[in-house]
């Protein structure tokens, strides 16, 4: 009798808390020897916080364990071209985390042939707005996230916003945000008007004269949306010609970035726009995780919340395939199917990110597209408000 009660609780136990039964690998592109090898450990620290958490608290009652492998692919399209073989023959991922360019250009042609997404962190440009990849984005392109910030800021000013715009012609990516900003005026002439474009160097010594002529054309704001060095450049510009202009950036070379090499006080009134939650957001239940579950190197920053943001979609997007295909049967195919079938709410996303829906037209959210902001204040770098900015619709430049 007490050895039939004795296997009965075992079978009551197992019934109440299933046993693991499957194990998969997401794998993620590194920086640890390139241009962003000093953000790298707090980039990553946002993907680990996130699976730690996940695997903690979702995984074992769904049944599921995500190892997640980090290769350092040195942002460099070679060193991924040679390692990507290797990752599907030895992990077998059922999803990708990229970081970057290299990313896209080296694998968006293999991934639907490889049967691998890809999600990355970093925005889009319009060079890969294609339909029926298998490359994805948590954000639009930086045009659309500079848009968002921009109709925001021509509402308050009522009028036509005018638009000066300093890039480089060395880059495509850089020279495709500057034309989807020219799509945006094209869109909507009667809110928005880009009045110059000034290219320079990746790295200038000095964009002064750049600057003296643009100002000529009476602009609003000057998008500055490539390298941290032109927007120090830019902020020495400014300063140099007793003008005072916001400076609009992205976060690869936004605020955080700027005021690594330039004083905050010379970058009052500069903004950031992407789309994602700002790391320093009054409420923000993703940082309370990566808070509560980060281990190693890396802090909570700009580039940790948007690896953490990554990392959260990634993981949502497992839970749909688990609930449509069952916990030991995920794949690529499945994980794709997931991500194209469902959408994720804001609560799902933990406030990291709005609420997101894809399908095969394009590698980014489509439908009500959304940003935020940070602005420096007295020095400080803030959240731009609190709500998601609308982003207006922008057709295929």
């Amino acid at each position: 009798m007490l050895k039939r009660l004795v296997a009965a609780a075992a079978l009551l136990g197992a019934a109440s808390s299933p046993a693991l039964s499957a194990d998969y690998v997401m794998s993620a592109s590194a920086d640890y020897s390139g241009p962003f090898a000093d953000v790298m450990p707090s980039a990553m620290s946002g993907i680990q916080a996130v699976a730690a958490w996940w695997n903690k608290e979702v995984g074992t009652k769904l049944g599921v364990k995500v190892d997640v492998k980090i290769h350092d692919m040195r942002y460099d399209a070679a060193v991924i071209a040679r390692t990507w073989p290797s990752i599907l023959t030895r992990d077998k991922p059922i999803l990708h985390l990229g970081f970057g360019s290299p990313d896209l250009t080296t694998l968006m042609k293999r991934l639907p042939g490889d049967k691998v997404p890809m999600l990355i962190g970093t925005a889009m440009v319009g060079l890969v707005w294609q339909p029926n990849g298998w490359h994805f984005s948590i954000r639009p392109t930086y045009s659309h996230e500079f848009a968002g910030l921009f109709a925001e800021l021509q509402r308050k000013k009522g009028g036509k916003l005018r638009i000066g715009a300093l890039s480089t012609q060395t880059a495509a990516g850089f020279v495709d945000q500057v034309k989807g900003v020219e799509k945006l005026a094209a869109t909507y002439p009667d809110r928005f008007e880009v009045v110059d474009v000034q290219w320079v160097a990746t790295s200038p010594v000095s964009v002064t004269t750049n600057i003296r002529a643009m100002l000529e054309k009476k602009p609003d704001v000057i998008l500055v949306g490539g390298t941290t060095a032109q927007v120090t450049a830019t902020a020495n510009a400014l300063e140099e010609l007793k003008a005072n202009l916001p400076i609009v950036t992205s976060t690869h070379n936004g605020l955080s970035e700027a005021a690594k090499g330039t004083s905050l006080v010379k970058l009052n009134g500069a903004y950031s726009a992407f789309s994602f939650a700002p790391d320093n957001q009054k409420d923000l239940p993703l940082r309370d995780i990566y808070m509560a579950h980060k281990s190693g190197e890396g802090q909570w920053g700009l580039i940790a919340a948007q690896s953490a943001a990554q990392a959260l979609l990634a993981f949502r997007v497992l839970e749909k395939a688990v609930a449509k295909v069952g916990a030991d049967k995920v794949d690529g195919q499945a994980m794709y199917d997931a991500l194209i079938a469902n959408s994720f709410t804001e609560k799902e996303l933990l406030g990291a990110l709005p609420a997101l829906d894809f399908d095969a037209s394009a590698p980014f959210p489509i439908g009500a597209i959304k940003a935020k902001a940070q602005v420096v204040v007295d020095g400080k770098i803030t959240p731009y408000g609190e709500a998601w900015l609308d982003v207006p619709k922008l057709e295929k430049w």
